[in-house]
């Protein structure tokens, strides 16, 4: 019989962390405000912030796909763990 070492709690981790990205990524919902920032660097603020929505989109797009993936991984590895423990529990007994 083969063994599967499968990191299942780095792979949480990062399913994690994921999250926490993509909440760091959305600027607007942070508060931010270019004019807090003050005259000198306040138009390259709000011109980096506008610029940004494009990337901001796909970055979170492509990190919802990699959370769900982790999470996907995750479940299924559980799954599997949970059902090998009950077959042998069930063999144990018979």
């Amino acid at each position: 019989m083969a063994e599967i070492d499968m990191p299942g709690d780095e792979v949480a981790r990062v399913r994690d962390l994921l999250g926490r990205v993509m909440e760091l990524v959305e600027t607007k919902a942070s508060g931010f405000d270019a004019a807090d920032v003050g005259p000198p660097l306040e138009r390259s603020g709000d011109n980096f912030d506008k610029k940004w929505n494009d990337g901001r989109f796909q970055l979170k797009r492509n990190g919802k796909v990699l959370r769900d993936a982790c999470e996907a991984i995750v479940k299924a590895f559980e799954d599997a763990d949970q059902d090998m423990g009950q077959q042998l529990k069930e063999g144990n007994g018979q």
